[in-house]
């Protein structure tokens, strides 16, 4: 999986066994509202069932089972989205642009699904949604928990930028 440093590098984590350089990572804080950095203090590894999606033409897999944050792109509205769920819909994740601070909604295309796929990942809060790079200025936000009923019901895009 890949992670957005606090030097705003993204950086590959591929296993759990060999050290990293990045101790914090870009977060999604759902209590504050707002982007924070997280410290990165243990890694989890996973085996699952992934699906390769596309989003603004970065392909890469993601747990079945894990959750994405996503914008309707008319209303703005917020929700989390599972990520079994998007194959053969249509849904728009959030990407939000840290250099211009600004949002926008992007297609979620699933391209392929993998039996059993192995991730590694930091450990996340349940407030937490973890910011996973799609471009050097962009991310998207997903977690292994859904977290709408308790942080995000009625929320806009407004409400975090």
């Amino acid at each position: 999986m890949l992670i957005v440093d606090e030097n705003d590098s993204s950086v590959i984590l591929d296993s759990i066994h060999v050290p990293t350089s990045a101790k914090y990572f870009w977060a999604l804080d759902l209590k504050m509202q707002d982007y924070t950095l997280a410290e990165l203090k243990i890694l989890e590894e996973l085996w699952a069932p992934s699906i390769v999606v596309r989003i603004d033409g970065f392909a890469f897999p993601l747990p079945a089972s894990w959750n994405i944050l996503a914008m309707d792109p008319d209303t703005c509205q917020l929700d989390v989205v599972e990520v079994a769920n998007v194959a053969g819909k249509e849904f728009y994740a959030m990407v939000y642009d840290n250099d211009r601070g600004m949002a926008k909604p992007a297609m979620i295309q699933a391209v392929d699904y993998l039996p059993d796929h192995h991730h590694v990942n930091p450990s996340l809060n349940r407030h937490h949604m973890l910011c996973h790079p799609i471009s050097q200025t962009s991310w998207i936000n997903v977690a292994p928990n859904d977290s709408y009923n308790k942080y995000m019901k009625n929320m806009v895009v407004g409400n975090l930028i």
